[in-house]
């Protein structure tokens, strides 16, 4: 159950026995849950956003969750202690997609004015600054082998980007 708002992202870890959820009530309070698959019991929750959490994944090896939230930051907090680890503060709008590479040395985010970031996991430092979509970035996916990621947007378009030289395929 999640009675304290509206589910806004929903992702499954990698090995499938955890669920993550980004979410809240808008303008009341945000955060990111973590439930157990097979048992349904909440085993965390990170982040106390003033406004719903727009996207929220977790690390493959659940060791990090990652929030994309309205205040345009990206924060990254420890699974085991919920404290944060680092906080991204280059994005110009709000956060709609954020998802760690299979791998999990990468993390991608994008936002409402089309940016798409890379950073990497451990630290948030910049990895890459792909480029601008001409609308809303919504989402974004990485290949298994986490050397290229996908972005989409309201502007109907798929730009498909190579981690090598972050350049668009």
């Amino acid at each position: 159950p999640y009675e304290e708002g509206f589910a806004e992202s929903l992702k499954f870890s990698a090995n499938g026995s955890l669920l993550v959820m980004g979410g809240g009530r808008g303008g009341k309070m945000g955060h990111a849950v973590v439930w157990d698959v097979k048992t349904g019991r909440r085993v965390t929750e990170v982040g106390a956003e003033f406004d719903s959490v727009m996207s929220a994944d977790i690390s493959a090896d659940h060791q990090q969750i990652v929030i994309g939230c309205t205040s345009k930051k990206v924060k990254c907090f420890s699974t085991a202690t919920g404290a944060e680890l680092y906080t991204i503060s280059k994005h110009t709008e709000w956060i709609l997609a954020t998802e760690f590479s299979p791998d999990g040395i990468l993390l991608a985010t994008a936002d409402r004015n089309g940016n798409v970031f890379v950073w990497e996991a451990s630290n948030g430092g910049e990895f890459h600054q792909l480029g601008q979509h001409k609308a809303a970035c919504n989402d974004v996916a990485w290949r298994a082998d986490s050397n290229i990621l996908a972005s989409c947007s309201d502007d109907g378009s798929i730009m498909i980007w190579e981690m090598n030289g972050g350049k668009q395929v």
